[in-house]
């Protein structure tokens, strides 16, 4: 089709006329809306050049219909029987005048008609002479009221029929678009999702066979109305809200569905909209063979980022440096103090990354000792040692494979399994104890410690190149105590899990036993915090939890305290005897001179030597 834009001024009836009788279907079209309204339909669009702008961002070939130096020399001699005799000024858009300067420069060597270009917003020179020109397509868009003697002009038909001809060869490029269409059509068919397209109508204009076989279709569905299929259909919904919707469950013919809708929009309008659905059936069945063959070793990472609790800047920092880590395949190394979360946190990056699919492998190296660990870690061939697997067996790298390996406590390996360890980081190819062949492993490493790794590379405890390699990306987590504000959460969600497996349910929690928990300072971190909950959920009779039930907790801050002021104490009367036996020394055991420098007494002085054995 050829959609003739804004064109009513501009030999609309004429053009018409030719391009039917040259077998071209036309539509004339006076806004930007009614465009949109026929989007789905393939078109090329024909337009005074002013209007081109306005048509940005649509898919199909525009043509612009210029006023060329031609049109106004003829337009000119035709208006004036002397023309030489006034001076002229052409007024359009930016884009024009480009082109009218080019092309006058062409030719105003041998004219002596003298032709300015102005734009619209620019103020004219009032002169008796002077005359302003316009294109027909800008009447009523001129609103300057100094534009005195304006005379509008068109450009000759003649000037046009070009413009025509381009628009008729390019039907054909239409063609091939639709031809391209054919080929998303094959695409979207070869999908086990059923796909539903409609325009702005509600017309459907795309649909594949398994969704036809989903809503239990057999007749062609293109061009009908959705609702001549699904009555009272959401897409309609989309249309209208322009939002979209995700996870949506239905029953469609007998058949649960889960579905996700969105709306097609052009330049801000909404055009259409695209439904994509499949059986929930099919997502179980997938599902179960996916978690089948994880669970057979575990090898499923249980929480995501969204599972870690708190609302402090401290815990909020670190969720968003672990969201960034998971768009990456570089080492991690998460430090903390121990309790504080790091393998939840290992587990979050894992389930934000790519790979959150495969499988995620988990090894504790401080529980395993130096043989058992290596075995664990890089595999085994079949009788390598006693007791071994008659049929060997794989490693966690191998088990890895795709995933993430996780290597808690990785302060603990010793030198040995960390210079094993380094090669596998190198050359991403691990060998299996008592083994020769050489097997190419893809896994993420991310590791955790509560020591000072740094430390322990200074001591010659930790191997530098190793280090370096893991500390590629570093998460450190803050301790409890550094985040006091998130232990009401905290309670509420372990209290939420420990009623679970509980008949009488805890309500209520006692604002004083918040506040009792937020003067300790946690050295167990988010560990102890659950522990302690669960001690006083198991022995609490009522529904509520009280500071009744936390005495232990409050006689441990109580002794904790004692302590520190005890030592606190013990460190001033060190100062103290270190300051007598200072001055002492100064003034040769001149016990009036040292007094008198310390500014006590004599008295007081002999009996502080005597407290202090001097």
């Amino acid at each position: 089709m050829i959609a003739l834009f804004k064109m009513n001024d501009l030999y609309e009836d004429k053009i018409k006329k030719l391009l039917l009788d040259l077998g071209y279907q036309t539509a004339s079209f006076y806004s930007i809306n009614s465009i949109l309204d026929q989007i789905m339909n393939p078109m090329v669009i024909i337009t005074p050049a002013i209007f081109q702008k306005e048509l940005e961002g649509l898919s199909f070939p525009i043509i612009p219909i210029p006023i060329t130096i031609g049109d106004i020399r003829k337009s000119i001699k035709v208006l004036f029987e002397i023309p030489e005799q006034r001076e002229y000024s052409f007024i359009t858009s930016n884009e024009e005048i480009e082109w009218l300067r080019k092309e006058y420069a062409e030719h105003v060597a041998n004219d002596q008609i003298q032709i300015s270009f102005l734009t619209e917003k620019q103020s004219p020179t009032i002169k008796q002479n002077h005359v302003y020109l316009a294109p027909i397509w800008m009447k009523g868009l001129l609103s300057n009221p100094l534009i005195k003697n304006l005379h509008f002009i068109m450009p000759s038909f003649t000037s046009v029929i070009p413009f025509l001809q381009l628009a008729g060869s390019l039907t054909n490029l239409i063609e091939e678009m639709f031809k391209e269409r054919y080929q998303v059509d094959a695409i979207v068919n070869s999908t086990h999702d059923g796909v539903v397209a409609i325009d702005r109508a509600g017309k459907i204009r795309l649909v594949n066979d398994h969704a036809k076989m989903i809503l239990g279709v057999d007749e062609d569905m293109k061009g009908r109305n959705i609702t001549e299929f699904i009555p009272q259909s959401d897409m309609l919904r989309i249309l209208k809200a322009g939002k979209m919707e995700r996870g949506d469950i239905a029953t469609v013919g007998g058949r649960q569905i889960v579905i996700n809708r969105s709306p097609v929009i052009v330049k801000g309008k909404i055009v259409g909209a695209v439904s994509n659905f499949k059986e929930i059936t099919d997502i179980q069945k997938v599902e179960l063979q996916l978690r089948k063959k994880l669970h057979q070793n575990g090898l499923e990472a249980k929480y995501r980022l969204s599972d870690v609790i708190g609302e402090t800047q401290e815990i909020i920092e670190a969720k968003e440096l672990a969201r960034k880590f998971a768009e990456t395949e570089s080492t991690v190394l998460i430090t903390g103090e121990s309790g504080t979360g790091k393998e939840l946190f290992a587990q979050g990056i894992h389930s934000a990354s790519h790979r959150s699919l495969g499988p995620f492998v988990a090894v504790n190296c401080a529980v395993l000792p130096e043989n058992l660990l290596e075995s664990e870690i890089f595999g085994y061939e079949k009788g390598t040692f006693t007791g071994a697997l008659k049929e060997g067996k794989p490693g966690l790298f191998e088990l890895a494979h795709g995933g993430t390996l996780f290597l808690d406590e990785i302060g603990e390996i010793p030198l040995r399994i960390q210079a094993l360890l380094l090669r596998v980081l190198q050359e991403r190819t691990i060998r299996r104890v008592g083994g020769e062949r050489i097997i190419p492993v893809d896994v993420r490493i991310i590791t955790a410690t509560n020591r000072n790794l740094e430390e322990e590379v200074d001591e010659k405890q930790f191997r530098s190149d190793l280090y370096y390699r893991l500390n590629v990306l570093a998460l450190e987590l803050p301790p409890l105590r550094e985040r006091l504000a998130d232990i009401p959460k905290l309670v509420e969600t372990f209290l939420y899990e420990f009623n679970e497996k509980r008949k009488n349910k805890i309500i209520t929690v006692e604002k004083e036993l918040i506040g009792l928990f937020q003067k300790y300072d946690w050295p167990g971190n988010i560990r102890e915090l659950r522990n302690t909950i669960e001690r006083m959920v198991v022995l609490e009779e009522s529904n509520s939890l009280r500071l009744q039930g936390a005495k232990f907790l409050s006689e441990k801050i109580r002794r904790k305290k004692l302590s520190g002021e005890a030592t606190n104490k013990q460190s001033i009367k060190n100062k103290e005897k270190e300051l007598i036996l200072t001055t002492l020394e100064k003034f040769e055991n001149n016990k009036k001179l040292a007094a008198q420098s310390l500014g006590i007494d004599r008295s007081t002085l002999w009996r502080k030597i005597k407290e202090y054995n001097i």
